[in-house]
């Protein structure tokens, strides 16, 4: 009886894959016999060209029509094999195949990243639902990072409402979701990181909850400034928000240029005039308290607002802001930043004496320690989203 060796196909000779695109198949076109004995086939793998460190081997695959095939197991990453095969009758053997390479590349394993904002049992709001998450650990020469936000209405997500992908960022990852969500109905959120360029996805985080309350500053509690702030018109649009550690720096659309805000009476009869206040908004036990703290003069640096970390001493310092009296936002706690026309520090008046007119309120989680940039994409009078950078 005659045996020819078969042919290889598949893997092509030098052929590199990823080590996500295991488990590989081995291919070969049929061999030639003569007899009519059944056949079968041998695939080994090594890796020596020698075959002397055989990784894997299969005796008795039966012959395909036309060709073989053999999908092998897991090999370890980033190594080159050797594979071949040959055709059995019986207890005959034919020949081995010449052999020929391929490289299976570096193993890369992502973990799961760490939910952020909202915090777990937390609240959201906003016109677009910001979700936030530290970035996910990972080894082998991973590539660009991807990350899958899920939001639920329940905690076996079993019906999706809003999803949106987002790529890696600094240190955290910021996406914004869109979602049809019920005012003060409780939703739940998961992340997940995948490595498209490796074909590697990590597992899901954990499940944080979360209650919809949505941001509406005609409905906040409003200290130490104008009672009826919530309630101006308003005409400028947060831009950008960079924390720095040693200050939060928050920046709008008429802050310069021609149609910028101009400069009004500072309002204590000495004449000095003021472009505007810095305020912020916090949601304390449900409810949502604004104050304008931080008076800016025209050119004035935005670095003047104070460091993150030093809110609770330099802003809401004393018995003049009630509830907020020494407030300190923590780490990835959701904060509203916005700025109003002229000094709004310590005023009262109801009646306005000159111009009142704010900007939106610009929902971002908030850093103590570390770096974050939001930038605003605003359309209109409509503040569409941020980004994280």
């Amino acid at each position: 009886m005659t045996i020819t060796a078969p042919q290889l196909v598949t893997p092509t000779d030098g052929q590199r894959f990823r080590f996500g695109d295991q488990g590989l198949t081995l291919t070969v076109k049929n061999a030639a016999a003569t007899g009519s004995s059944t056949l079968t086939y041998t695939f080994q793998v090594a890796s020596d060209a020698a075959f002397g460190s055989v990784v894997f081997s299969k005796d008795g695959v039966a012959e395909g029509n036309g060709q073989t095939s053999l999908k092998i197991d897991r090999l370890s990453g980033n190594k080159d094999y050797f594979w071949r095969a040959r055709v059995n009758s019986g207890s005959l053997a034919g020949p081995f195949s010449k052999g020929r390479t391929f490289n299976i590349g570096p193993e890369v394993v992502l973990q799961a990243p760490t939910l952020s904002a909202p915090a777990n049992n937390g609240q959201a709001g906003g016109s677009v639902l910001s979700l936030t998450v530290v970035n996910a650990g990972r080894s082998g020469p991973a590539g660009q990072i991807v990350y899958r936000f899920e939001v639920s209405d329940s905690s076996a997500f079993t019906n999706l409402i809003g999803a949106a992908t987002a790529a890696e960022q600094d240190g955290q990852t910021t996406a914004q979701v869109s979602a049809n969500l019920t005012t003060n109905a409780t939703y739940y959120w998961r992340v997940q990181a995948t490595d498209p360029s490796n074909g590697v996805t990590g597992p899901f985080s954990s499940v944080f909850s979360f209650k919809y309350v949505p941001f509406d500053m005609r409905q906040a509690i409003i200290i130490d400034s104008p009672p009826g702030l919530g309630g101006w018109n308003e005409t400028a649009h947060i831009t950008r928000v960079d924390f720095t550690g040693d200050a939060f720096l928050v920046d709008f659309d008429r802050r310069d240029g021609p149609d910028r805000w101009r400069d009004l009476d500072f309002g204590d009869g000495r004449g000095g005039t003021l472009q505007y206040t810095l305020g912020m908004c916090a949601n304390l036990r449900g409810q949502w308290f604004c104050s304008a703290v931080v008076q800016f003069w025209h050119g004035r640096d935005l670095a003047a607002s104070t460091p993150p970390s030093y809110v609770g001493r330099n802003w809401f310092y004393d018995s003049r802001w009630g509830p907020l009296n020494g407030y300190q936002p923590q780490n990835g706690e959701t904060v509203g930043l916005f700025v109003g026309t002229g000094n709004l520090r310590d005023k009262t008046f109801t009646v306005c004496p000159q111009i009142c007119e704010r900007s939106n309120v610009a929902l971002v989680p908030w850093h103590n320690d570390d770096t974050a940039t939001y930038t605003f994409l605003s359309a209109g009078t409509r503040t569409l989203g941020l980004r994280r950078h």
